[in-house]
């Protein structure tokens, strides 16, 4: 059964309702209107068994695991030489210690989850479904009921418009109410009192969601439930809701296209889509961030710093931002400063990987400040 139609023509909860129903096997491809993003889904059976959504550039399965943080650039070579003796993607990635199947199954599944909820989101759109067997080698297959994601994306959609009368964006950022002294005495749930306590009036509702590992939605309608309870308010949103509530999606797309040619390395198309975004919104915290990244990558270190200041001051726990401007600190030969940006990442973040790195790049920048003084 060969099924291409557009989304507005058949709709997206039918069309997985009938590939669930004939029990088909395939993938399904969807592209939305403006042909930057592409979706993915792959059935077996009729059941869902994986989703991801991705800029239009050719992508592996690899790519995908070591954009999900699940292998290392490392582990590419061995993943390729140890696949022919298993029977799946995630049978390999259990022998080699990487993580236990089950553990995998839930991440993946997590992950699959979400990415089908964001595309129940599309409203415009082509889409086509090509019957095909599933190599389970050179796929993740987890396996999940179709029925239930159409019922929870559906449900997901109307909660949705509730949840950004109080969270507007992702981009949203939250502070404690002023003068309540009552916060001790709230019967809050151990998720909500994690939620809580990253906020700080720095991190936005998308820095929180990563930090918990949570779904987008599920964070977004704990820090709900929050300003309901008069816990927090909301202090800015990268998106001035008087300026440019129209402009959001503009901004998401402006966004996209940049973290797209910046994937390819064509910085100076990447920086002109974010530096588009900056017209739109000058607080815009990602657009800053990855001016000044990049600029830093194409030697325009004056450019990044200025970019990568701001950054800072937006978002003083970001900590991407304090370990790039550490190394334009290194590069504009200001030692000191680099160091002092590294020691600050080393004492905020938790991850040991980072920690690791960051303690080799203060030792290496103590060991060049003694040849300059030497010098």
């Amino acid at each position: 059964m060969a099924i291409q139609s557009s989304i507005e023509e058949l709709g997206l909860f039918d069309l997985f309702q009938i590939l669930h129903m004939n029990g088909k096997t395939g993938r399904l491809i969807i592209t939305d209107v403006d042909g930057s993003r592409e979706a993915i889904i792959l059935f077996e059976g009729g059941s869902v068994c994986m989703a991801s959504i991705h800029d239009r550039s050719p992508r592996s399965i690899v790519d995908l695991l070591e954009e999900w943080g699940v292998v290392d650039s490392g582990s590419i070579v061995e993943i390729e030489k140890a696949l022919p003796k298993h029977k799946s993607l995630i049978e390999c990635l259990e022998a080699l210690g990487i993580s236990s199947g089950n553990h995998l199954e839930n991440f993946f599944g997590a992950r699959v989850r979400e990415s089908v909820y964001d595309i129940f989101k599309w409203e415009e759109g082509d889409c086509r479904f090509i019957e095909e067997d599933l190599d389970e080698r050179r796929e993740v297959i987890v396996r999940l009921n179709t029925e239930n994601l159409i019922l929870e994306g559906a449900r997901r959609i109307d909660e949705w418009s509730n949840i950004k009368n109080k969270v507007p964006s992702r981009h949203s950022v939250f502070n404690l109410c002023q003068g309540n002294e009552e916060n001790q005495a709230l019967n809050l749930k151990p998720r909500e009192w994690e939620i809580l306590s990253l906020i700080d009036g720095h991190r936005s509702v998308n820095e929180i969601n990563d930090e918990v590992g949570e779904e987008l939605f599920t964070a977004s309608k704990l820090i709900y439930g929050l300003v309901v309870m008069g816990v927090i308010e909301l202090v800015t949103d990268d998106i001035d809701p008087e300026v440019g509530a129209g402009n959001e999606e503009r901004i998401e797309e402006l966004l996209r296209k940049g973290r797209n040619y910046y994937s390819r390395l064509n910085l100076e198309k990447a920086a002109a889509e974010f530096e588009k975004v900056l017209q739109i919104d000058q607080d815009s915290f990602e657009a800053l961030r990855m001016l000044g990244e990049i600029y830093y990558k194409m030697d325009r270190l004056s450019e990044a710093l200025v970019y990568l200041r701001k950054a800072r001051e937006m978002r003083p726990n970001n900590q991407k931002t304090i370990f790039i401007k550490g190394y334009l600190h290194a590069r504009l030969g200001e030692i000191e400063q680099a160091i002092a940006e590294w020691e600050e990442l080393r004492e905020k973040t938790g991850n040991p990987k980072i920690i690791d790195l960051v303690k080799r790049r203060i030792s290496v920048a103590r060991e060049w400040e003694k040849v300059l003084q030497e010098y």
